[in-house]
């Protein structure tokens, strides 16, 4: 909605300053409440994602942003309880909510505007038709691009889960 409403460059740099305002806030709620909250908030899967946190700060932080875990406030508050030090929860998640931001801008820049939409289907059917080659590749190589992005982000999620030692 805020790329919507701002544009695309605005409308990410609203998104990304708010959605860590936000990271912050729960964080710290989990730092104060604790690890026994957080486990009853999130059930056994949850203990789990502090106990990653917990030994993997830095890279975790980022990682959990891409790869779907848990609700965004509940990984939040899991990073607080885990003890992570505030400097590798607010790189990792500072950086880890960067694609998802870039993927809503980018497909923003290519949505539809309001007047097109008052037209209904006929307007979004002539938006579409109207689309050169190169707006369709665009399109593809962000899908691609995002896919690429997420696949990679899985297999590290899962080798650094697989083993010891902190980032």
């Amino acid at each position: 909605a805020t790329v919507l409403v701002f544009g695309p460059v605005q409308g990410a740099a609203f998104s990304w300053i708010s959605t860590l305002c936000s990271a912050f806030l729960t964080f710290f709620i989990g730092r104060v409440s604790g690890g026994a909250w957080v486990g009853r908030l999130g059930g056994e899967r949850i203990r789990g994602v502090v106990a990653f946190l917990g030994r993997r700060g830095l890279a975790a932080s980022a990682l959990v942003r891409v790869v779907p875990s848990a609700p965004f406030i509940v990984v939040n508050a899991a990073a607080g309880a885990a003890l992570i030090p505030i400097w590798k929860f607010a790189v990792g998640t500072a950086a880890g909510i960067v694609p998802k931001i870039a993927l809503v801008a980018a497909l923003g820049a290519a949505a539809p505007d309001g007047a097109v939409l008052q037209d209904g289907f006929a307007g979004l059917v002539a938006f579409f038709r109207s689309w050169t080659p190169a707006h369709v590749v665009a399109v593809a190589a962000i899908a691609l691009a995002w896919a690429a992005a997420a696949a990679l982000a899985h297999r590290l999620y899962a080798d650094l889960r697989g083993r010891g030692g902190s980032l």
